[in-house]
């Protein structure tokens, strides 16, 4: 009987009960803690949502707007999975040839701009396209043209 006599006060009994609470709690945090990164390391990433749009330069502008992505995908893996593209790799990175059929001829190309939402306008970037991480809600244009006008 004496050894259960601690168990009448109260305060002990509550700190037993609560350090256990404490405890399990821990447990069942780290479970699914360890859950969530296997989770994440099997798909590679959070899901995003990222807008792309290809301007021909004819007139003609297509969208792509709310594409699911995977956080640490580029915007060449975006527009590749968006559109039907050519390229080709060498010692400078992965160069857009042509996107839905329209090509690379004479001074006319590719190139890749982002909407800077703050100023309301189109920011070139300058960053190799398969080393430009997208991110969340962002918007891109690719624009086809022979100089580095923005797109309207």
């Amino acid at each position: 009987m004496k050894a259960l006599t601690f168990l009448r006060n109260r305060w002990i009994l509550f700190s037993i009960l609560l350090g256990c609470c404490t405890l399990i709690s821990s447990f069942e945090a780290a479970y699914y803690w360890l859950q969530y990164a296997d989770l994440r390391t099997r798909i590679g990433g959070l899901l995003i949502d990222v807008n792309l749009g290809v301007d021909s330069g004819n007139g003609s502008r297509i969208w792509e707007n709310n594409t699911r992505a995977l956080t640490g995908q580029t915007l060449f893996d975006i527009t590749k999975q968006t559109t039907n593209v050519t390229y080709q790799t060498g010692m400078y990175g992965t160069e857009i040839l042509s996107i839905n059929g329209i090509g690379k001829q004479g001074a006319y190309g590719w190139t890749y701009w982002i909407w800077n939402g703050t100023d309301r306008s189109w920011s070139i970037v300058w960053e190799n396209v398969d080393k430009h991480l997208v991110t969340n809600e962002e918007t891109y244009m690719w624009y086809y043209e022979s100089s580095f006008n923005p797109p309207s």
